[in-house]
């Protein structure tokens, strides 16, 4: 996901480039199982300072059900909108010192490429849902023996008794 922005650099304020975007994620992050590449338009926009890259971008994963724990597949959209600012003027080549604000994943290198892998990957990553669920009425699985309450229900008492009411229970056995 690199891109060659120079002659971008050299144009005027609000000269725009378009590019599709069509690559392979599996090595993006080992938290994320993608099952398709990463794909969608991504619009170059040069501003008075830097390029401002927004797109549009998805794909699909597979992800973990946080209740029954099967695996399955889960599209994911990812909304960027960064602004990349360059490490050297591309007219005098003086480097361009970096202030505090400046996250190194938002530079455009010196050899004017400017480079969305880590921004995507961040993105993607929060597009994970906290808690991803197979269906919405996924049932879970069994505290007691495991048993995945989808496929088949479990033969454990879930009759659980508050300890503090557990005296009770006993004068209803007497």
């Amino acid at each position: 996901m690199r891109y060659n922005v120079s002659q971008l650099l050299k144009s005027s304020i609000g000269t725009t480039r378009h590019y599709k975007l069509h690559e392979d994620i599996n090595d993006l992050d080992p938290a994320v199982s993608p099952l398709s590449t990463l794909d969608g338009e991504l619009t170059m926009i040069r501003t008075a300072e830097s390029i401002l890259v927004s797109s549009d971008l998805h794909t699909t994963a597979e992800l973990s059900c946080s209740r029954c724990l099967d695996l399955f597949a889960t599209p994911l959209r990812l909304s960027l909108e960064e602004e990349f600012k360059p490490t050297v003027d591309i007219i005098t080549g003086t480097k361009i010192p970096l202030t505090e604000d400046d996250e190194p994943a938002t530079r455009i290198d010196a050899h004017h490429v400017l480079d969305l892998t880590e921004i995507a990957r961040q993105n993607l990553v929060l597009a994970l849902p906290m808690y991803p669920v197979c269906r919405s009425k996924c049932k879970g699985l069994c505290p007691y023996c495991g048993q995945n309450w989808n496929e088949a229900p479990c033969d454990c008492s879930l009759e659980e008794i508050d300890p503090r009411l557990a005296v009770l229970k006993q004068l209803l056995e007497d």
